[in-house]
């Protein structure tokens, strides 16, 4: 065999070796739909998780930081207060 051949042979192989491994990580990559329907992973160390999906999860931080609501109770509460 000529050596332009292996050479060939070789790089489609790697070409498809790496076609292969790009549409694996694209089937595997979430979007933030994906993460907002998931429940949080630390749903069952934090008692605070419970109820929140992934997605709120991340926001959480920035949520207690700025004094946002955490549930759907206290945000009632709080438009019952303000009227």
């Amino acid at each position: 065999m000529r050596a332009t051949f292996k050479t060939g042979v070789i790089l489609g192989g790697l070409a498809a070796i790496a076609t292969i491994a790009y549409q694996q990580y694209q089937q595997r990559k979430t979007t933030s739909d994906d993460i907002d329907h998931r429940p949080s992973v630390d749903a069952k160390r934090d008692p605070a998780e419970v109820g929140l999906t992934q997605l709120d999860s991340i926001h959480r931080a920035d949520w207690q930081a700025n004094g946002f609501p955490q549930t759907h109770a206290e945000l009632e509460r709080l438009e019952r207060e303000e009227n």
